[in-house]
């Protein structure tokens, strides 16, 4: 009975020893798990992307090293002049599928490169990240060394103005020292990565190609918005040339003032001559330096004269089809979308 009381006694022991082992070991997984999830770097980048997920970039800003204070854009090599207009969450994709490539070890701190599909397109960026201290020892936490904030310098080339998401913007508002007659303006502009923008242009005269903007962490892209003109710039233009040409057509004269046609005839002119147009030159519009051009083009205009003689005195109807070129050297569209335009020869 003794030794059956001895081992009574020892398997509570045993049994309390092995929930404790249990609990012990349950334990450090949670805090594993607690760890990868909320306190290791790829947990870190993972939160913030999460953010920028739920189109909620207030949040995403607020995390530890990511706003773009004068101070953090300094010491990325940023501008600190660029407009906050697109740091807005209607402006994100859509984002799906993301997910770590790769957690390294850089300088002291961490590089860690996420891939994420941002409106159903791929897109990659490493952000830098260093530990800022421990809690209780155990859980490291992060920020980001480099702000996950990038600048976009957009350019809008031969227009004032580009659209994203639905919404307008004026690079001369971002920077108002430009000149009021650039044909090309500029500004730089915070955008939050990963993300991926779609720029475009359209008004009544020109429009441009989508062009797609992919942010970089802590760095400067570049892109360009390449307004052409559209149709009904083309016959708008065609229209003002045609009716200026009418307007010298109707001048009695051998050489119409300030007209790209006109003859010189040795003899002596009969009466008035008249002029009819007969093919306009065809406009094709291209960009100058501060505004739209046209190259010299070519028309026929047809002149019907009578003229005497003065070697023998004789009388004599000419119809003539006169060849001519015609320019355009400055195309200006004025604010109310009446147009300026500068015929050369």
């Amino acid at each position: 009975m003794g030794g059956d009381g001895r081992g009574g006694g020892l398997r509570p022991v045993l049994l309390w020893s092995g929930i404790g082992v249990l609990l012990v070991a349950t334990f450090l997984a949670a805090l594993g798990a607690v760890q990868r999830t909320y306190y290791s770097p790829e947990g870190f980048v993972s939160a913030y992307v999460g953010a920028l997920a739920a189109h909620d970039l207030p949040t995403a800003l607020a995390m530890p090293g990511a706003a773009p204070t004068k101070q953090a854009l300094s010491g990325a090599g940023l501008p600190t002049d660029a407009s906050a207009e697109l740091l807005r969450s209607d402006l994100l994709p859509r984002y799906s599928g993301a997910r770590i490539v790769s957690d390294t070890a850089t300088g002291g701190g961490r590089t860690v490169t996420v891939r994420v599909l941002a409106d159903g397109h791929p897109v990659t960026a490493s952000f830098e990240l260093r530990q800022t201290g421990a809690i209780l020892g155990l859980l490291p936490t992060w920020e980001f060394a480099r702000t996950p904030v990038g600048v976009a310098r957009i350019t809008v080339a031969h227009a004032q103005t580009f659209t994203v998401g639905g919404h307008t913007l004026n690079p001369r508002a971002a920077a108002p020292a430009q000149p009021a007659s650039a044909f090309t303006v500029s500004a730089g502009y915070l955008v939050p990565a990963p993300s991926l923008y779609r720029l475009g242009h359209s008004d009544t005269y020109t429009q441009a190609a989508a062009v797609a903007l992919q942010p970089s962490p802590g760095r400067t892209v570049e892109a360009t918005v390449d307004a052409q003109p559209n149709a009904h710039f083309t016959t708008a233009v065609q229209k003002e040339l045609d009716g200026f040409l009418d307007q010298c057509a109707k001048q009695q004269v051998l050489q119409p003032a300030g007209c790209p046609f006109g003859v010189v005839i040795d003899d002596r002119v009969q009466g008035a001559p008249t002029w009819t147009m007969k093919t306009y030159p065809p406009v094709r519009l291209a960009a100058g330096d501060s505004a739209w051009t046209m190259p010299s083009t070519g028309g026929v205009v047809h002149l019907s004269v009578t003229v005497q003689s003065i070697f023998d005195g004789s009388i004599e109807h000419r119809e003539s089809d006169e060849k001519f070129t015609v320019s355009l050297t400055s195309v200006v569209i004025r604010p109310d979308d009446s147009l300026d335009i500068v015929v050369g020869e």
